[in-house]
């Protein structure tokens, strides 16, 4: 009987087929599962998203607290940060409740809640909230600080070449300074065939200056032999403190003649500037070598050549006087 059973079973099979009917088979256990997990996946992935924008969100909150008062205008930024993380938890916390419950995770009742027409625009109203504080920190806070910031920066900077370029005691150009824009007008001189002359100044006998009336004495002749150099020249010249009692004052576009009308002029108003420390009237000479660009092979030996004529003209006599590239050019008395 049960081969029979059998047969009539297999040819009831073919006449199904053979008449295009279709067969329903049960699903297997693999798809079950499947149909299980997927819900469960696309509820939790909120979650995951959730822990995700939590860390961030502490870690924001640790920076500030670690390092509340060196962050500037990056404080503004990490609010803007923290505003859009915020924004972005509540989001995924509410869609997370809405598909958890929808799916199992979470009462039935929690998605019926939140799936009410008037809270589902919650999320929305979050993002335009957290939108408008981001743009107005972003456009009237950070924005106006961060060009603040940067303006004081580029400020402090050229404050900080200035002080490293000049002086302190004069405000003259220093040694370094000095020698790099000479080396330029020496080498635009050169270029172009342009007239370039140079002072060489020193204060006569300033040890006895210093010794007789002290430093303070000696510092401010020096402050007022700068600030005669520097009311005496023209916008174009530039005059520098290369040490000591050591001035030099570059005179570009002036020949050797105009050099020393010039030289003449300042050691004639040097001569006749009185100088008063407290109850003390001091008077001051200076001795100067010149030299022009056309005797020197560079911008060094052009310096060494009015240094030398300087020191001539100390050598020569007392009293003060010119030494034009080593050749006497004038002296005068104080």
């Amino acid at each position: 009987m049960q081969p029979v059973a059998a047969y009539r079973a297999r040819a009831s099979l073919s006449a199904r087929l053979s008449c295009g009917c279709s067969c329903v088979f049960p699903p297997t256990d693999t798809t079950g599962k499947m149909t299980i997990q997927m819900p469960i996946v696309t509820a939790s992935i909120y979650w995951m998203i959730v822990s995700i924008w939590l860390f961030v969100f502490g870690t924001i909150v640790a920076l500030y607290l670690r390092n509340s008062q060196s962050f500037g205008t990056t404080r503004l930024l990490l609010l803007v940060v923290g505003v859009d993380t915020l924004r972005n938890i509540i989001e995924n916390v509410y869609f997370g409740l809405f598909f958890g419950g929808q799916y199992g995770l979470f009462p039935s009742a929690v998605a019926k809640v939140l799936g009410n027409p008037f809270l589902l625009i919650v999320p929305k109203v979050v993002n335009v909230g957290a939108g408008c504080i981001v743009l107005g920190v972003l456009l009237l806070r950070w924005l106006p600080e961060a060009v603040s910031e940067r303006n004081a920066a580029d400020r402090r900077a050229e404050t900080l070449k200035v002080v490293a370029a000049t002086d302190g005691m004069t405000g003259l150009w220093n040694r370094q300074e000095f020698m790099t824009l000479a080396d330029a007008e020496w080498q635009r001189s050169h270029r172009y065939g342009r007239q370039l002359s140079l002072l060489m100044l020193d204060i006569d006998q300033f040890k006895s200056i210093n010794d007789r009336y002290g430093h303070a004495a000696g510092d401010e002749v020096i402050i007022r032999i700068a600030k005669v150099c520097t009311e005496q020249k023209r916008g174009s010249d530039i005059v520098g403190r290369l040490g000591g009692e050591e001035f030099v004052v570059l005179l570009p576009e002036t020949n050797s003649a105009d050099a020393h009308v010039f030289a003449e002029r300042l050691r004639d108003v040097i001569a006749h500037e009185i100088i008063i420390v407290g109850a003390i009237e001091i008077t001051a000479t200076i001795s100067i070598g010149i030299s022009d660009a056309s005797h020197g092979a560079s911008t060094t030996e052009f310096i060494k050549q009015s240094d030398v004529a300087m020191y001539q003209a100390k050598s020569r006599s007392k009293k003060n006087g010119f030494m034009l590239n080593g050749l006497v050019g004038s002296s005068a008395a104080a």
